[in-house]
């Protein structure tokens, strides 16, 4: 079990079990959203993953293109949401208290990553999203 939260503690929220390792988001909407080059997180099953506290605190933003981020209305942290129809959170993994014992294993977006940023080479890349 890993516990997480937002900047401030207003939210906070357990993981027991990610499906996922983590993967980095290089797209221009995570770069905007978390403010640097990419965000990094991990996938965890709905059944895995429990709100502890704060849950009323949690406020969303939307563009027109369907992007949403859940966010503390506190502090401004970005949170995990649920993912529509795969019954899954997406988990920002720098929420995380402890270390979750998982390793960076994929990069997506790439084809719209910043310009300045330099990718390792040992680390799968996909130009667009993954199915999970």
């Amino acid at each position: 079990m890993v516990k997480g939260s937002c900047l401030c503690g207003a939210v906070a929220f357990e993981v027991e079990k990610f499906s996922s390792d983590i993967y980095k988001c290089h797209c221009s909407k995570c770069r905007k959203a978390f403010g640097g080059a990419s965000s990094a997180s991990a996938i965890s099953a709905e059944g895995a993953f429990a709100w502890t506290q704060g849950q009323e605190g949690i406020e969303q933003f939307s563009c027109e293109s369907g992007y949403t981020r859940y966010f503390c209305s506190v502090c401004g942290s970005v949170l995990p949401q649920s993912i529509p129809g795969k019954a899954s959170y997406w988990v920002p993994v720098g929420l995380l208290d402890g270390d979750p014992g998982l390793k960076l294993s994929l990069h997506i977006h790439t084809a719209s990553k910043a310009p300045w940023e330099i990718l390792d080479e040992h680390t799968k890349s996909l130009e667009q999203g993954f199915e999970f």
